[in-house]
Protein backbone atom coordinates (compact mmCIF):
# COMPACT_ATOMS: atom_id res chain seq x y z
CA UNK A 1 0.00 0.00 0.00
CA UNK A 2 2.74 2.31 1.01
CA UNK A 3 4.49 1.59 -2.66
CA UNK A 4 0.79 2.40 -4.08
CA UNK A 5 0.20 5.53 -2.23
CA UNK A 6 3.73 6.59 -3.56
CA UNK A 7 3.25 5.90 -7.17
CA UNK A 8 -0.04 7.66 -6.96
CA UNK A 9 1.36 10.79 -5.27
CA UNK A 10 3.51 11.27 -8.17
CA UNK A 11 0.92 11.09 -10.84
CA UNK A 12 -0.69 13.23 -9.11
CA UNK A 13 2.01 15.65 -8.74
CA UNK A 14 3.12 15.18 -12.26
CA UNK A 15 -0.37 15.57 -13.61
CA UNK A 16 -0.48 18.89 -11.65
CA UNK A 17 2.70 20.18 -13.01
CA UNK A 18 1.68 19.46 -16.32
CA UNK A 19 -1.65 21.46 -15.96
CA UNK A 20 -0.09 24.54 -14.35
CA UNK A 21 2.52 24.67 -17.33
CA UNK A 22 -0.40 24.71 -19.66
CA UNK A 23 -2.48 27.09 -17.67
CA UNK A 24 0.67 29.91 -17.55
CA UNK A 25 2.69 28.87 -20.61
CA UNK A 26 -0.55 28.67 -22.76
CA UNK A 27 -0.05 32.56 -24.20
CA UNK A 28 3.93 31.53 -25.19
CA UNK A 29 2.62 28.36 -26.34
CA UNK A 30 -0.18 30.10 -28.96
CA UNK A 31 2.00 33.36 -29.76
CA UNK A 32 5.33 33.02 -31.01
CA UNK A 33 6.11 36.18 -32.56
CA UNK A 34 9.13 36.31 -34.29
CA UNK A 35 11.45 39.64 -34.99
CA UNK A 36 12.23 40.62 -38.46
CA UNK A 37 14.49 38.85 -40.25
CA UNK A 38 16.72 41.76 -42.03
CA UNK A 39 18.13 39.65 -44.67
CA UNK A 40 15.13 38.70 -45.58
CA UNK A 41 13.16 41.72 -45.32
CA UNK A 42 16.40 43.04 -47.94
CA UNK A 43 15.60 40.00 -50.35
CA UNK A 44 11.88 40.17 -50.93
CA UNK A 45 11.92 43.91 -51.53
CA UNK A 46 14.83 43.54 -54.19
CA UNK A 47 13.25 40.61 -55.34
CA UNK A 48 9.27 41.40 -55.25
CA UNK A 49 8.96 44.26 -58.08
CA UNK A 50 6.07 46.66 -56.80
CA UNK A 51 5.77 45.57 -53.17
CA UNK A 52 5.05 48.28 -50.77
CA UNK A 53 5.73 48.48 -47.31
CA UNK A 54 1.83 48.51 -45.64
CA UNK A 55 1.48 50.38 -41.77
CA UNK A 56 -2.03 50.42 -40.30
CA UNK A 57 -2.76 52.36 -37.16
CA UNK A 58 -5.61 49.97 -34.84
CA UNK A 59 -8.43 52.03 -32.44
CA UNK A 60 -6.40 51.51 -30.15
CA UNK A 61 -3.50 52.71 -31.21
CA UNK A 62 -1.01 50.12 -31.95
CA UNK A 63 1.05 50.13 -35.37
CA UNK A 64 1.16 46.96 -37.50
CA UNK A 65 3.66 46.63 -40.15
CA UNK A 66 3.39 44.13 -43.02
CA UNK A 67 3.57 44.45 -47.03
CA UNK A 68 1.12 45.46 -50.13
CA UNK A 69 1.64 44.06 -53.55
CA UNK A 70 -1.23 45.95 -56.25
CA UNK A 71 -1.78 44.11 -59.54
CA UNK A 72 -3.02 46.17 -62.52
CA UNK A 73 -6.34 44.46 -63.57
CA UNK A 74 -7.56 46.56 -66.47
CA UNK A 75 -6.98 50.22 -65.73
CA UNK A 76 -7.75 49.49 -61.63
CA UNK A 77 -5.88 47.34 -59.20
CA UNK A 78 -7.09 43.85 -58.92
CA UNK A 79 -9.01 42.85 -55.91
CA UNK A 80 -6.64 41.89 -52.48
CA UNK A 81 -6.12 38.41 -51.33
CA UNK A 82 -5.23 39.27 -47.23
CA UNK A 83 -3.49 36.65 -46.16
CA UNK A 84 -3.33 36.03 -42.12
CA UNK A 85 -0.42 33.58 -40.56
CA UNK A 86 0.28 31.05 -38.23
CA UNK A 87 1.02 31.63 -34.59
CA UNK A 88 5.10 31.39 -35.81
CA UNK A 89 5.38 33.34 -38.90
CA UNK A 90 6.30 36.31 -40.23
CA UNK A 91 4.69 37.43 -43.25
CA UNK A 92 7.40 37.86 -45.13
CA UNK A 93 7.26 34.14 -45.67
CA UNK A 94 4.07 34.61 -47.34
CA UNK A 95 5.28 37.76 -49.88
CA UNK A 96 7.68 35.47 -51.04
CA UNK A 97 5.71 33.44 -52.72
CA UNK A 98 3.37 36.16 -54.12
CA UNK A 99 4.58 34.92 -57.74
CA UNK A 100 2.04 32.10 -57.27
CA UNK A 101 -0.86 34.37 -57.69
CA UNK A 102 -0.01 37.20 -60.11
CA UNK A 103 -4.36 37.78 -60.57
CA UNK A 104 -5.06 39.60 -57.21
CA UNK A 105 -3.25 42.24 -55.39
CA UNK A 106 -2.20 40.86 -51.72
CA UNK A 107 -1.73 42.23 -48.48
CA UNK A 108 -0.45 40.21 -45.29
CA UNK A 109 0.59 42.18 -41.76
CA UNK A 110 2.11 40.94 -38.96
CA UNK A 111 0.46 40.31 -35.84
CA UNK A 112 0.34 42.47 -32.71
CA UNK A 113 4.32 41.62 -31.57
CA UNK A 114 5.31 40.10 -34.48
CA UNK A 115 8.06 41.41 -36.88
CA UNK A 116 8.25 45.04 -36.42
CA UNK A 117 4.50 45.46 -35.28
CA UNK A 118 4.06 46.51 -32.12
CA UNK A 119 1.53 45.52 -29.12
CA UNK A 120 0.87 42.39 -27.50
CA UNK A 121 -1.15 39.67 -28.55
CA UNK A 122 -4.56 38.51 -27.66
CA UNK A 123 -7.88 36.95 -28.99
CA UNK A 124 -9.58 39.51 -28.99
CA UNK A 125 -6.93 42.00 -30.08
CA UNK A 126 -6.06 40.17 -33.22
CA UNK A 127 -9.88 39.79 -34.46
CA UNK A 128 -10.26 43.60 -34.26
CA UNK A 129 -7.10 44.17 -36.08
CA UNK A 130 -8.03 41.52 -38.87
CA UNK A 131 -10.47 43.84 -39.84
CA UNK A 132 -8.94 46.88 -39.80
CA UNK A 133 -6.12 45.26 -41.85
CA UNK A 134 -9.05 43.90 -44.93
CA UNK A 135 -10.60 47.21 -44.36
CA UNK A 136 -7.87 49.38 -45.30
CA UNK A 137 -6.52 46.76 -47.81
CA UNK A 138 -9.73 46.38 -49.62
CA UNK A 139 -10.23 50.26 -49.58
CA UNK A 140 -6.79 50.54 -51.67
CA UNK A 141 -8.01 47.95 -54.37
CA UNK A 142 -11.86 49.69 -54.46
CA UNK A 143 -13.85 47.77 -51.88
CA UNK A 144 -12.91 44.11 -53.26
CA UNK A 145 -11.39 41.67 -51.04
CA UNK A 146 -10.22 37.87 -50.20
CA UNK A 147 -8.85 36.23 -47.50
CA UNK A 148 -6.73 33.43 -46.65
CA UNK A 149 -5.98 32.20 -42.86
CA UNK A 150 -2.99 29.59 -42.08
CA UNK A 151 -3.58 27.70 -39.15
CA UNK A 152 -4.38 30.34 -36.15
CA UNK A 153 -5.28 32.92 -39.18
CA UNK A 154 -7.88 30.59 -40.64
CA UNK A 155 -9.64 31.99 -37.59
CA UNK A 156 -9.27 35.34 -38.61
CA UNK A 157 -10.25 34.82 -41.84
CA UNK A 158 -13.18 33.31 -40.68
CA UNK A 159 -13.82 36.18 -38.86
CA UNK A 160 -13.45 38.61 -41.32
CA UNK A 161 -15.34 36.55 -43.79
CA UNK A 162 -18.30 37.00 -41.16
CA UNK A 163 -18.20 41.02 -40.77
CA UNK A 164 -16.97 41.94 -44.08
CA UNK A 165 -18.55 41.05 -47.67
CA UNK A 166 -15.78 39.22 -49.12
CA UNK A 167 -15.15 37.48 -52.50
CA UNK A 168 -14.05 33.99 -51.16
CA UNK A 169 -12.03 32.50 -48.40
CA UNK A 170 -9.45 30.12 -48.44
CA UNK A 171 -8.75 28.70 -45.10
CA UNK A 172 -5.51 26.60 -44.73
CA UNK A 173 -5.12 23.79 -41.96
CA UNK A 174 -8.23 25.50 -39.86
CA UNK A 175 -9.98 24.63 -36.72
CA UNK A 176 -12.96 24.79 -35.32
CA UNK A 177 -11.62 26.14 -32.18
CA UNK A 178 -8.44 25.97 -30.22
CA UNK A 179 -10.31 24.54 -27.04
CA UNK A 180 -11.02 21.53 -29.08
CA UNK A 181 -7.25 21.07 -30.93
CA UNK A 182 -6.27 21.50 -27.11
CA UNK A 183 -8.10 18.76 -25.82
CA UNK A 184 -7.00 16.35 -28.98
CA UNK A 185 -3.54 17.26 -27.17
CA UNK A 186 -4.16 16.98 -23.77
CA UNK A 187 -7.20 14.46 -23.38
CA UNK A 188 -5.90 14.28 -19.87
CA UNK A 189 -6.50 17.84 -19.05
CA UNK A 190 -9.33 19.62 -17.94
CA UNK A 191 -8.47 22.41 -20.74
CA UNK A 192 -11.97 24.05 -20.56
CA UNK A 193 -10.61 25.42 -16.79
CA UNK A 194 -7.15 26.38 -18.21
CA UNK A 195 -7.55 27.87 -21.57
CA UNK A 196 -8.03 31.79 -21.21
CA UNK A 197 -8.93 31.97 -25.00
CA UNK A 198 -10.98 29.78 -26.96
CA UNK A 199 -10.69 31.06 -30.42
CA UNK A 200 -14.26 29.32 -31.32
CA UNK A 201 -14.72 29.90 -35.00
CA UNK A 202 -17.84 27.94 -35.96
CA UNK A 203 -20.06 30.90 -35.15
CA UNK A 204 -18.43 33.20 -37.38
CA UNK A 205 -18.32 30.16 -39.98
CA UNK A 206 -22.32 29.45 -39.54
CA UNK A 207 -22.33 33.57 -40.66
CA UNK A 208 -19.72 33.62 -43.10
CA UNK A 209 -21.85 33.51 -46.97
CA UNK A 210 -18.71 33.89 -48.80
CA UNK A 211 -17.41 30.95 -51.18
CA UNK A 212 -14.82 29.00 -49.34
CA UNK A 213 -12.15 26.36 -49.63
CA UNK A 214 -10.60 24.39 -47.24
CA UNK A 215 -7.08 22.82 -47.30
CA UNK A 216 -5.32 20.31 -44.98
CA UNK A 217 -2.75 18.28 -44.83
CA UNK A 218 -2.81 14.29 -44.38
CA UNK A 219 0.18 14.06 -42.28
CA UNK A 220 -1.11 16.90 -39.83
CA UNK A 221 0.12 16.72 -36.40
CA UNK A 222 -1.12 19.64 -35.28
CA UNK A 223 -4.85 19.94 -36.25
CA UNK A 224 -6.74 16.97 -36.79
CA UNK A 225 -9.14 16.25 -39.57
CA UNK A 226 -11.98 16.29 -37.45
CA UNK A 227 -11.29 19.72 -36.17
CA UNK A 228 -11.35 21.13 -39.88
CA UNK A 229 -14.11 19.10 -40.92
CA UNK A 230 -15.76 20.99 -38.08
CA UNK A 231 -15.44 23.95 -39.53
CA UNK A 232 -16.19 23.04 -43.01
CA UNK A 233 -19.12 21.65 -41.83
CA UNK A 234 -20.41 24.88 -40.41
CA UNK A 235 -19.52 27.03 -43.13
CA UNK A 236 -23.18 28.77 -44.35
CA UNK A 237 -21.81 29.63 -47.71
CA UNK A 238 -20.67 27.32 -51.07
CA UNK A 239 -17.47 25.24 -50.04
CA UNK A 240 -15.09 23.03 -50.99
CA UNK A 241 -12.57 20.64 -49.34
CA UNK A 242 -8.83 20.12 -50.62
CA UNK A 243 -6.66 17.33 -48.84
CA UNK A 244 -3.08 17.60 -50.00
CA UNK A 245 -1.28 14.03 -49.62
CA UNK A 246 1.99 13.88 -47.92
CA UNK A 247 2.28 17.51 -46.67
CA UNK A 248 2.46 18.05 -42.80
CA UNK A 249 0.97 21.23 -40.69
CA UNK A 250 4.36 23.29 -41.40
CA UNK A 251 4.92 22.27 -44.93
CA UNK A 252 1.50 22.49 -46.49
CA UNK A 253 2.25 25.61 -48.87
CA UNK A 254 5.30 23.76 -50.15
CA UNK A 255 3.33 21.27 -52.20
CA UNK A 256 2.41 21.90 -55.55
CA UNK A 257 -1.13 20.51 -55.21
CA UNK A 258 -1.79 23.42 -52.63
CA UNK A 259 -0.56 25.99 -54.94
CA UNK A 260 -2.79 24.80 -57.38
CA UNK A 261 -5.70 24.26 -55.89
CA UNK A 262 -5.53 28.28 -54.41
CA UNK A 263 -4.79 29.19 -57.50
CA UNK A 264 -7.74 28.04 -59.12
CA UNK A 265 -10.03 29.02 -56.81
CA UNK A 266 -8.91 32.48 -57.28
CA UNK A 267 -9.29 32.28 -60.90
CA UNK A 268 -12.79 30.88 -60.27
CA UNK A 269 -13.53 33.59 -57.91
CA UNK A 270 -12.05 36.89 -58.87
CA UNK A 271 -14.07 38.72 -61.81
Amino acid sequence: MGVLKLVLGLVVICWLGIAAFVYFTQGSLLYQPLPTNVLIETELMNTVPGLEVLLVTTPDGQSLSGWFLPRKRGRSLAPVLVYYGGNAEDVMDFMRQAKNYPDVSIAAVNYRGYGRSTGVPSEAALKEDALAVFDQASAMTGGKGLVMGRSLGSGLAAHVAAEREVIGAVLLTPYDSILAVAKDHYPYLPVSLLLKERWNALPDAAKAQAPAMVITANQDGVISDARSDALYDAWAGSKLRVRVPLAGHNDIVNFPDCTKAIQKFLQDNVR
